[in-house]
């Protein structure tokens, strides 16, 4: 299915390629997204008493957000070009097989052409605190566009899909697996979707005492169903994102989070005492 949708990419590119646009029956993406003409800064939450204000030769402006691998700075470089740093969390600075995964994972993600995703730009894997660089990318996420204007119009899912699926590839072809894409790692600015936060969860689930065997990194409405398996063994393939690539479309054209039956193993229930006759 991604193979046959990434054909469509060389047509797409002729009219416009990966961008969003109006179509009939339903709003247009571009646009619609919120003025940024003043501060870029103006998306970041202030700084927290103990963040810190510098990494690297960054000077950090405030944050962007905070998930399971750490927390998200909106940061300035010596040239004065706003960049998005990822600092990892705490416990997994001080885990040095975590270390060697994530260089292992940064030079793979740095590999990755800026073809539809957040280009990484810079990386930091012997800082006290570990970080990554990438582009900063000034757009609402699918998650917030859809959640407060409702489901994509035919045309806009079409490009959504086309966009998505020419990240996947390039991801794919530097030998990276995204891991948790959903629909906050997809983000809307004017032109094109871009695919962000990939490269570094596999150095995460890779650390095995990060990540006990009842525990996942990712967002269960977007895992794939090999991703719940108990087996250590378990090979995750580039398949797992393109099922979270369906999952993105189902939401994005629904508005609805895709949902899915639990299955439990059947037990018989407990004996019961007889009833007096």
């Amino acid at each position: 299915m991604l193979s046959r949708v990434c054909g469509l990419v060389e047509v797409g590119a002729v009219t416009g390629g990966c961008g969003l646009a109006g179509g009939a029956g339903g709003s247009a993406i571009r646009g619609e997204t919120e003025d940024v003409s003043g501060d870029q800064g103006s998306r970041a939450a202030p700084l927290r008493k103990g963040d810190p204000r510098k990494l690297g030769r960054y000077e950090l402006i405030g944050r962007l957000g905070e998930g399971g691998m750490g927390v998200v700075y909106l940061a300035r470089g010596a040239d004065s070009r706003q960049v998005a740093i990822k600092m990892i969390r705490a416990d997994l600075a001080v885990d040095e097989e975590f270390r060697r995964r994530f260089r292992s994972e940064v030079n793979r993600a740095r590999q990755v052409p800026p073809f539809c995703t957040a280009e990484v730009l810079d990386a930091d894997p012997e800082h006290e605190h570990p970080y990554l660089v990438v582009e900063y990318v000034d757009g609402p996420s699918l998650s917030a566009v859809v959640t407060e204007r409702g489901p994509l119009s035919p045309a806009n899912l079409h490009a959504l899909a086309i966009g998505m699926a020419t990240a996947l590839t390039a991801i794919h072809g530097a030998g990276v697996i995204h891991r948790d894409l959903k629909p906050s790692n997809v983000l809307l600015p004017p032109g094109s979707p871009k695919v962000i936060d990939f490269g570094i969860a596999r150095a995460v689930e890779a650390t095995s005492h990060h990540t006990a065997t009842n525990q996942w990194l990712g967002t269960v409405a977007y895992m794939a169903p090999e991703r719940f398996g108990s087996d250590a063994s378990t090979v995750i393939t580039p398949a797992a994102d393109i099922f979270a690539w369906g999952a993105v479309l189902a939401f994005a054209g629904t508005g609805r989070t895709p949902s899915r039956p639990i299955r439990r193993r059947w037990s018989p229930p407990a004996s019961s005492p007889s009833r007096p006759t």
